[in-house]
């Protein structure tokens, strides 16, 4: 029997969605590997990374035993770890094959870590992959593509295998996949295609009903969809999960426009959802303009506290997500910001410094315009996760940046501030278990919020950013 390594990799220092404990959920995407894996011709294993170690970050030695071939599947910023676990096999003649996000958008730069890369979504090429290692004929890349969702009938990921080794509380689920919209900051059409594929209903359903997980998050970027077609989709399931009785504590992310649809709020209540995220971005309807947020603008600004108390009618939470520092965003719209989640009873409010993700528009126009100074690729792809800052703000200094954030987190994330919208979500919602959701994924967010700052001030005070004193100006690094 051969052995099969599957790694969820993590750096050493990063805070982030696996500080929000209430969410820490299984790697889906190696669960469904391992289900696909002729167990009659390998053993698998799978090692996350948040939890316990593949390669020791001082030694960079293996702290596994050997295995025939080990796959790592890697987000932009888990990139660099993933490489540094390449390098350990490498030492020790295992090959590697590195998926995933990253490696989908820029693969040429995978290959040269890793034995092969995979393009795309692994699922339908995942056979060939380990029949060719099997026969000593490993090819360089595999171009998955695009996973018609029908495939996934009667597919489901080893979750008893995770469960079995790391016992999460919390699962996701595929529902959906692909994003037409051109938010021109956002690397999920690069990697998921511009088309959104849907997963018939009844496949969801009979997924939903085999497993005991009763917490559920949606794995996709917007489970409501962009049509009129789609938005029946997605209320004929929450009806299906309500009338067959497979009642889940789930969660999804969304677009503001779900806010308006009584009837899907109707059932997304009585089939057991938590709460919604969804993309605010910003209220600047010029800054909405220059990330290409059309849905917003089309909602409109003024209509945002309309949704938010639609979803607090249905008991729903309200977890919005905001954008700072994109070309127009000043030091003023912190405390507009700010202002806007007290008054509107915004349940959870989270951010992401904008960051021009890999091969985005957004970062094609930095990197021409020279406003990019983490450049130097593939190490600093690591600070590529919304949590760092990584090019030069038009409209505002570090010091503006440092400061409205320092604003925010004060007035929004102090215990007393927490407390009181824990109370305004339980008024509101009347749902004490989901204020009660609202109030851990905010003081989990704390962790999250307190560590951009703290990098901000440490990047100051290193001279490296563009404009601070001391600062050296670097060469461009390894252009991708």
């Amino acid at each position: 029997m051969k052995k099969l390594v599957l790694i969820n990799p993590h750096p050493e220092v990063h805070y982030g969605e696996e500080n929000v404990t209430t969410l820490v959920q299984m790697p889906l995407n190696l669960g469904y590997l391992a289900a696909l894996t002729p167990r009659d011709k390998w053993t698998v294993d799978i090692i996350d990374e948040t939890i316990e170690l593949a390669v020791d970050y001082r030694s960079g030695e293996l702290r596994f035993a050997g295995a025939d071939l080990v796959g790592v599947s890697a987000v932009s910023y888990q990139s660099p770890r993933a490489y540094d676990i390449a390098r350990a096999c490498k030492k020790h003649n295992i090959p590697v094959v590195i998926g995933g996000p990253h490696a989908s958008t820029i693969p040429d730069e995978a290959v040269r870590y890793a034995d092969a890369a995979v393009v795309g979504e692994a699922e339908g090429i995942w056979g060939d992959l380990l029949r060719d290692l099997e026969d000593g004929r490993l090819k360089k890349q595999y171009f998955g593509g695009l996973t018609p969702l029908e495939r996934y009938r009667d597919l489901y990921p080893d979750r008893e295998l995770l469960k079995k080794k790391y016992n999460y509380k919390y699962s996701s689920i595929i529902t959906t996949r692909g994003c037409p919209n051109r938010c021109d900051f956002c690397a999920v059409p690069l990697f998921q295609g511009k088309k959104y594929r849907e997963r018939p209903v009844e496949d969801v359903l009979k997924e939903m009903a085999s497993t005991s997980y009763k917490g559920l998050m949606f794995a996709e970027d917007n489970f409501y969809g962009h049509s009129k077609k789609a938005n029946e989709r997605a209320r004929a399931l929450f009806k299906g999960m309500t009338e067959q009785n497979i009642i889940k504590d789930w969660f999804g992310f969304t677009a503001l426009n779900t806010a308006f649809d009584e009837e899907t709020l109707k059932y997304m209540a009585s089939s057991g959802c938590l709460g919604i995220l969804i993309g605010i971005e910003s209220l600047d309807e010029e800054v909405l303009k220059g990330i290409n947020k059309h849905i917003n603008l089309r909602i409109g600004v003024e209509n945002y506290r309309k949704g938010i108390e639609n979803l607090h009618r249905h008991g729903i939470v309200c977890w919005g997500s905001v954008i700072f520092g994109a070309d127009g965003d000043t030091k003023d719209n912190f405390k507009r910001m700010t202002d806007f989640t007290l008054e509107a009873g915004m349940d959870i409010l989270t951010f992401g410094v904008y960051t021009p993700m890999p091969m985005t528009s957004s970062f094609q126009r930095l990197m021409q315009e020279g406003r990019i100074f983490r450049n130097r690729f593939p190490k600093d792809w690591y600070y590529y996760n919304s949590n760092h800052l990584v090019f030069t703000p038009r409209d505002m200094t570090i010091d503006d940046l440092i400061e409205g954030l320092e604003y925010v987190y004060e007035n929004l994330y102090s215990r007393e501030a927490l407390k009181a919208r824990f109370d305004r979500t339980l008024k509101e919602t009347n749902n004490s278990k989901n204020a009660m959701f609202a109030y851990r994924i905010n003081i989990d967010w704390r962790v999250v919020f307190k560590s951009v700052i703290d990098d901000l001030k440490a990047l100051y005070d290193s001279g490296t950013y563009p404009g601070a004193k001391g600062h050296q100006v670097a060469g461009v690094g390894n252009r991708v």
